[in-house]
């Protein structure tokens, strides 16, 4: 579970800088592209399948186990924010998720490689 935890873990703080450094260039260049959304949808299931995992995984470590959680409701906030907003959903939303994740995985790549 640990090589599982690990592989999604770099697959989801990849997805997510790749994703964020895609609409940042989609900024500048004043164009859509259409992988910037496959982007989106692959970052989006791997953060799900990461944080699901990490709930099991992290039980024992509080401040994880509590991350992984909060990740969970924002999840949820996410997809009835999604419900409401349909199709009219503000951009700047995608872009602080893909945020959101870039830093949170991050942050806990980050930290078990200090603990090494």
């Amino acid at each position: 579970m640990k090589k599982i935890i690990q592989i999604l873990s770099i697959l989801t703080f990849v997805l997510a800088t790749v994703t964020v450094a895609s609409i940042f260039y989609e900024g500048m260049v004043l164009r859509w592209f259409s992988f910037v959304s496959a982007l989106i949808i692959a970052t989006d299931v791997s953060f799900v399948f990461a944080t699901i995992a990490g709930i099991f995984y992290y039980k024992n470590y509080k401040t994880l186990f509590y991350s992984h959680l909060f990740s969970i409701l924002i999840i949820l906030i996410g997809i009835i924010i999604t419900l409401i907003f349909g199709k009219a959903m503000p951009k700047i939303l995608f872009l602080l998720w893909e945020f959101y994740i870039l830093y949170f995985y991050g942050i806990i790549i980050c930290k078990k490689l200090w603990e090494k």
